[in-house]
């Protein structure tokens, strides 16, 4: 009767301890964790001081294509091409101003002079953009990589930006400046100043 005991403790046991083992792997197994760390750097602080007159809209439908090509030899010279093409539509917004950091600004209180000098011509201050993809296509021997996606992203910017260039908002920049000198001009003559130009920038003073 004891030795029975024994062995039906030792099953109830045994039991047990199967039942732990494998809950312990099959449910933690099945658990699945997803850890996201973010790590920021902060390289460089610097004071900024900008001035935005235009602001542009841009969509445009940006394509692009890579051809691979591999020569074979056996039995005589052919030629395989492999291609991948990418088409994404860019949405950007386009910030047009001046960096006016480096302007200079002089008062000769006895003279009643305001002098400016280092005044910059109008620029590119930021661009923010959105792709979307449209069509992604790709060859076995010729896929896409991460680096051709952040290349895609740097791409479609710049097409942003010379679209930006061709369509005058930089002179419309300017003659925004120009109006703004002339305000400086109107307040400085009120309080009873004139305002003198030092190196003025062709874009401005027409």
């Amino acid at each position: 009767m004891a030795k029975r005991t024994i062995w039906i403790v030792g099953l109830i046991v045994a039991f047990g301890l199967g039942s732990f083992v494998a809950a312990q792997y099959f449910y933690k197994k099945k658990e699945e964790v997803t850890n996201a760390q973010a790590t920021v750097l902060l390289k460089q602080v610097e004071q900024v001081c900008k001035l935005v007159t235009v602001e542009g809209s841009f969509t445009e439908i940006y394509n692009e294509e890579n051809i691979r090509a591999f020569t074979i030899y056996m039995p005589l010279p052919s030629v395989w091409r492999f291609s991948k093409e990418a088409i994404l539509q860019v949405e950007g917004k386009v910030l047009v101003g001046y960096d006016m950091k480096n302007i200079k600004i002089e008062a000769d209180s006895a003279q009643k002079v305001l002098r400016l000098s280092n005044i910059p011509e109008p620029e590119i201050l930021s661009i923010d953009h959105e792709i979307a993809y449209r069509n992604i296509e790709e060859s076995f021997f010729n896929s896409f990589t991460a680096k051709d996606y952040t290349n895609l992203n740097k791409n479609a910017k710049g097409v942003l930006r010379e679209k930006a260039e061709e369509s005058g908002l930089l002179e419309e920049a300017a003659a925004q400046g120009n109006q703004i000198i002339d305000v400086i001009r109107y307040m400085a003559k009120g309080a009873g100043w004139t305002v003198e130009y030092e190196q003025a920038p062709k874009t401005y003073l027409n």
